[in-house]
């Protein structure tokens, strides 16, 4: 009885073993089902594209030049305003008085210049006809030369206290639309604070970077595209200017963008990303659902004898539904997986076909 059992325990673990096996066998050649394409060659538009933060193309902060009070606030945030019309009314007791001194003076200046300078040309005219001295001719010179450089800095003065003055009375200087503008009445302003700010959006403007090996495919007045996020909404731009000197750090060309904004629908800071078709080129591409990322790296499977093997790729141009790829280990006709990727690993033992199962 003890060699019967010995031999059916015997018998068990040797079934165990060969049903162990099998499963190995079978999971070992489970394949994976999956459509390839051939990598090609093909003509694809070439673009660039680049993020850009779009600003009017007129705009320009208001200050005063020494401070002052807010007495009168005579527009508000989204006025529209012409050149030249009044927006904020300032007070400021030290420009004023510097202002009516330096007007007292000028006035002062140019009377006594002209005074100096009737008597220089009277004596002039005498001392030619040898009616008086040449002592007595020259003292009204010097006295009339005097007088002129006097009254040129009584000038100068008045001038600079003028445009001070004239501040605290604060114009508009372009026609646009009022912003920035978040004082009181009453509240005090420093000599560099912004009192509001007046833009002209009905045309935007930008500056992105452009690549050295590009610049032949661009010239100024090309048409681009320029889509805003914000308003969901793609606009018609131009390239307005192409520096030719390159950034110092980037080693990029700035190129200067215009998108007309009649509407006024893109305002000042938005975000906008701008693209800019720069020819054709002739490069390996494959279908785009071929491509996947992984870690911020860019993969496609390759088969080979019936294996599916994993290749990084670096991608390029896109032109719906093909991606210019490059990498040193895909070729023109390798067979790249573009329909089961998901759940495929390296090593997959996979069966090509031409509809999916």
């Amino acid at each position: 009885r003890m060699k019967k059992t010995g031999y059916l325990i015997l018998l068990l673990i040797l079934v165990m073993t060969g049903c162990g096996k099998k499963q190995e066998e079978v999971i070992e050649k489970k394949v994976k089902y999956v459509i390839t394409e051939p990598a090609t060659m093909r003509k694809m538009n070439q673009v660039f594209k680049s993020d850009a933060v779009l600003e009017p193309k007129n705009k320009v902060d208001h200050k005063t030049e020494k401070g002052g009070t807010i007495e009168k606030i005579l527009k508000r945030n989204g006025d529209a305003v012409k050149k030249g019309e009044l927006v904020m009314e300032l007070s400021d007791a030290a420009t004023e008085s510097s202002y009516f001194t330096a007007k007292a003076n000028y006035t002062s200046a140019l009377s006594s210049l002209n005074i100096a300078k009737n008597n220089y040309q009277k004596f002039k005219n005498l001392y030619e006809k040898e009616l008086v001295s040449y002592l007595e001719y020259v003292g009204y010179e010097n006295t009339y030369v005097s007088a002129k450089g006097n009254y040129e800095a009584a000038k100068a003065s008045y001038e600079n206290a003028k445009s001070d003055y004239d501040k605290l009375f604060r114009k508009a200087e372009i026609d646009g639309i009022v912003g920035n503008l978040f004082g009181k009445e009453g509240n005090e302003i420093s000599s560099s604070e912004i009192i509001f700010t007046v833009v002209n959006d009905k045309s935007m403007e930008t500056y992105v970077g452009f690549p050295a090996e590009w610049l032949t495919q661009i010239k100024v007045g090309q048409d681009l595209e320029v889509e805003v996020g914000a308003l969901g909404k793609k606009f018609v731009g131009k390239i307005l200017e192409i520096n030719p000197i390159a950034d110092s750090t980037t080693k990029k060309y700035m190129i200067k963008i215009a998108v007309d904004n009649p509407d006024r629908v893109i305002k000042d800071g938005m975000y906008s990303y701008v693209t800019i078709p720069v020819g054709e080129i002739n490069v390996l591409s494959v279908s785009d659902e071929a491509i996947f990322v992984r870690n911020l790296l860019s993969y496609v499977f390759k088969v080979e004898d019936g294996v599916a093997k994993r290749v990084e790729v670096k991608t390029g141009a896109t032109n719906l539904p093909y991606t210019e790829i490059s990498s040193d280990n895909v070729k023109e006709g390798d067979r790249i997986v573009v329909k089961g990727i998901f759940g495929l690993e390296e090593g997959n033992e996979v069966e090509e076909n031409t509809e999916a199962k």
